[in-house]
């Protein structure tokens, strides 16, 4: 089920809301020029996001639609120079956590950007997501982009060698072979899948638990791998406690 926000007034139609610890991500769109094209992307993610591990196991999301005209989103959002590379409003990101009474990753869909990023954050603390939707070539790509960035919102590193350098760190970038096997040696012993492979954060020397995952190329893999999983639906059972 997907609840709907409404402008600035934040207007609210509230289906079914009650109190629980629940996974909240707010879709808000931005430049797109038919609202339909906007519910065609968003769902394909949450779709994909329900059947992607471990969060195909977890049944205590809670979706949200942003509805903006074109003046209220050049009011609320604005081009930076820095990171993120859009500044949102303060009080409209507070007014939401308002509404649904709950911490929220605000997830924007920019279908005139290139652009994608978040915030490394947690579970437990609002993130921006931004994703450029003309980065993606066809709706697979949209989707593994996705998990990507929602990825970092929820604390994951990227294990990618050729990009910019980023300070390591748990779960799954280790500055050292020895943090590398505090971090995940008990599953290195147990899924053949993980190990300590060169090069996590942009540095060739740090350490990362698997060849491939959605925090490293999204082109070639499959999943989140096996660390990221165990981590995810760890920080997915904090939630409820």
């Amino acid at each position: 089920m997907v609840f709907i926000l409404l402008s600035l007034s934040f207007t609210a139609i509230v289906l079914g809301y009650d109190e629980d610890k629940s996974f909240n991500l707010v879709f808000c769109p931005l430049g797109y020029q038919n609202h339909e094209d906007f519910l065609k992307d968003r769902e394909i993610l949450i779709q994909g996001l329900k059947k992607t591990k471990p969060f195909d196991k977890f049944n205590n999301f809670k979706f949200w639609d942003i509805i903006l005209s074109k003046a209220e989103q050049s009011e609320i959002f604005k081009p930076t120079r820095s990171f993120p590379p859009l500044m949102v409003r303060q009080d409209f990101a507070t007014g939401i956590a308002n509404h649904i009474k709950s911490i929220y990753k605000l997830i924007i869909i920019d279908a005139k950007g290139s652009l994608s990023c978040a915030e490394l954050s947690s579970i437990d603390k609002f993130s921006l997501v931004i994703l450029g939707r003309n980065r993606y070539a066809n709706k697979e790509d949209f989707l593994k982009g996705f998990l990507h960035e929602l990825g970092h919102s929820l604390g994951l590193r990227d294990e990618c060698i050729s990009c910019e350098e980023v300070e390591p760190g748990p779960p799954n970038c280790a500055a050292t072979r020895e943090e590398a096997e505090r971090l995940w040696g008990d599953l290195a012993e147990k899924d053949l899948r993980v190990n300590y492979f060169s090069g996590c954060c942009g540095n060739k020397g740090y350490i990362r638990p698997t060849i491939a995952s959605f925090m490293n190329d999204t082109r070639k893999a499959a999943d989140y791998g096996p660390v990221n999983e165990k981590y995810i639906r760890k920080e997915l059972r904090r939630l409820k406690q």
